[in-house]
């Protein structure tokens, strides 16, 4: 599942996100970046909506706060604009609360 991901405590419209992918059946889940980020350490993890910008998972993973978001259109023009796909974000939440149990 493609995904934008931004590691940082705050986030806002001109945030640039990077682009990633999770491997939904991976366990433990892992964010397929430049440099892997493994979600094994998961503390918190929410759906917050940013107006503005759509609604994202907030979650905390070993002490960092990553935000997730599965695009439905990306266009990389300039810094880039999306459009966020509401219901794949809610999945891979579900996803990510699943493995999280375990």
């Amino acid at each position: 599942m493609k995904v934008l991901y931004h590691v940082g405590v705050n986030i806002s419209s001109q945030t640039v996100m990077k682009k990633g992918n999770i491997d939904e059946n991976s366990r433990p889940i892992k964010l397929e970046t430049e440099n892997e980020i493994t979600l094994d350490g998961l503390q918190d993890v929410m759906l917050c909506k940013f107006n503005g910008m759509g609604t994202m998972i907030k979650l905390r993973n070993y002490g960092d706060t990553i935000y997730l978001v599965v695009p439905r259109l990306y266009f990389n023009v300039g810094t880039g604009f999306v459009i966020c796909n509401y219901f794949a974000t809610k999945k891979l939440k579900r996803i990510i609360e699943s493995t999280q149990e375990k």
